[in-house]
């Protein structure tokens, strides 16, 4: 059974049986309170008369039944007995009559002393209230019994209840048709909440139920839309997170994988062909080195990228030395560019996970290198802060729009794609430079104007990590 159908009934079944219930309590309690007053009406009508025929014993000195008749007599002339029938009589007959005789068609039982008895009857005459009592005459006692009609009481109840009928019926129907529109407009809403969510569950995640009210449907269907727009944005960043990794995966391999294994292979070559010159075999030990730490950084940067992982073990660096050997690393790529690369960094130690350090100051600067196309100058700052350590690079070269700053941190943008392609680049620096960022729980901004240059300010927040693990220094 359907919401509709259940609240369509219900409503039904709760107007029939509240105005039935009270139908009938008004029309019982109306007629009782009618009946019980034509039951005093009569009593009163009939202790009238008796009282009358006994003060006729009261005051008379000599009573007999011809003098009781006759007072009854001059009181039907008089119109003074309110009674459909009167019946005087004796143990041997009867004394006086007033209606038909034949409408006393029950015995009451004659009550001791100044009592009466009373019943209500219903014949083919109608409705009756008998009454019967005795009247002292004498040293005998005569009977006094009485009818008092009561057919129009009854037929006014049974008018009322004709009339309450016809009208019970047109409040059922009326009642029925007003709960079917009542329960249409209800579940108007909630057909319209089950429609969406039955779309949205299909596939379609743009339906909204839109439903503009200030009810409880209203605040439902708000609560389900905004569900439904966290819900959408939730998947198409899930769908966007998917299509990057594989694209992030797919790219990277392709821009790592050969140069690694040029550098690995050639370094291993030139190692095991013993060469005695000095500087070649350096040379040799550098680019097989630096070929063996790329590929531990890019393994450990896939780990980091790919699988999530949140934590890091970290140590004790110096910044003088890290920057130092940072610079060094490229000053003949710096010099090939004819570059002059400045170094200006403080004192101190800061907690850091060195290799993925190293990668990113090495992204910076060579980014930096990128954007300068004929001389200039890459400074390249590091300063112990509150918490922390701040690394800055700033370049004079070409610079960028701001619009531009949003997206360079996204895996695989490059602001000038050609140029990008023609000095080797990905797009991955940055990228990458973002994500050692968040993984030390610091920020990265990026200030730039077109023609001047471009500053990148690095801001991590190492000391303040509840997982910092000190390392051996000789890890």
């Amino acid at each position: 059974m359907s919401f509709r159908l259940k609240l369509t009934v219900t409503t039904a079944l709760l107007i029939a049986i509240t105005f039935g219930t009270g139908g009938t309590i008004l029309i019982s309690t109306s007629f009782s309170s009618v009946l019980k007053e034509e039951k005093k009406a009569a009593i009163h009508a009939y202790e009238n008369v008796r009282n009358t025929l006994e003060l006729i014993g009261t005051f008379s000195d000599t009573v007999n039944n011809e003098n009781m008749a006759d007072a009854l007599k001059q009181m039907e002339a008089q119109g003074s007995i309110d009674l459909q029938v009167l019946l005087l009589r004796a143990s041997d007959k009867e004394l006086f009559v007033k209606g038909d005789r034949n409408l006393i068609t029950e015995n009451l039982p004659v009550p001791d002393g100044g009592s009466c008895s009373s019943a209500v009857i219903h014949d083919k005459n109608g409705y009756g209230f008998l009454i019967l009592g005795t009247v002292q005459s004498g040293d005998r006692h005569l009977i006094l019994e009485a009818r008092y009609d009561l057919t129009s009481a009854y037929e006014t109840r049974e008018v009322q209840q004709n009339i309450y009928l016809i009208i019970y019926s047109v409040v059922i129907v009326l009642g029925i048709a007003v709960s079917i529109i009542i329960s249409f407009i209800l579940t108007k809403q909630l057909r319209r909440l089950t429609n969406t969510a039955r779309k949205i569950a299909g596939g379609d995640l743009s339906q909204r139920s839109d439903i503009r009210s200030q009810d409880e449907f209203g605040q439902l269907s708000a609560d389900f839309d905004a569900m439904a727009d966290r819900l959408q944005e939730n998947i198409s960043r899930l769908k966007e997170d998917v299509e990057r990794q594989e694209s992030f995966m797919g790219a990277f391999a392709h821009e790592l994988k050969t140069p690694m294994t040029s550098i690995i292979g050639y370094a291993d070559l030139l190692r095991q062909e013993g060469l005695e010159d000095s500087d070649r075999r350096a040379a040799a030990d550098y680019i097989y080195s630096e070929g063996k730490r790329l590929e531990k950084l890019s393994f450990k940067l896939l780990d980091l990228l790919l699988m999530e992982k949140d934590e890091l073990v970290l140590k004790q660096v110096s910044l003088s030395s890290l920057f130092k050997y940072v610079t060094k690393a490229m000053a003949p790529v710096a010099a090939k560019r004819k570059v002059r690369l400045v170094c200006r960094c403080g004192k101190g130690k800061a907690y850091m996970e060195p290799d993925l350090i190293r990668s990113l100051i090495f992204n910076l600067i060579d980014n930096a290198l990128k954007a300068i196309e004929d001389k200039g100058t890459v400074l390249i700052e590091g300063k112990l802060i509150p918490g922390g350590f701040r690394i800055k690079v700033t370049d004079s070269g070409r610079g960028m729009a701001k619009e531009e700053t949003v997206k360079i941190t996204e895996a695989f943008y490059r602001v000038d794609k050609s140029r990008s392609r023609k000095q080797g680049g990905a797009g991955l620096g940055l990228a990458l430079c973002k994500r050692i960022v968040e993984l030390h729980r610091g920020t990265i901004s990026f200030f730039s104007e077109i023609g001047k240059g471009t500053c990148v300010t690095v801001e991590l927040f190492t000391d303040s990590m509840t997982d910092i693990k000190e390392a051996e220094s000789n890890n």
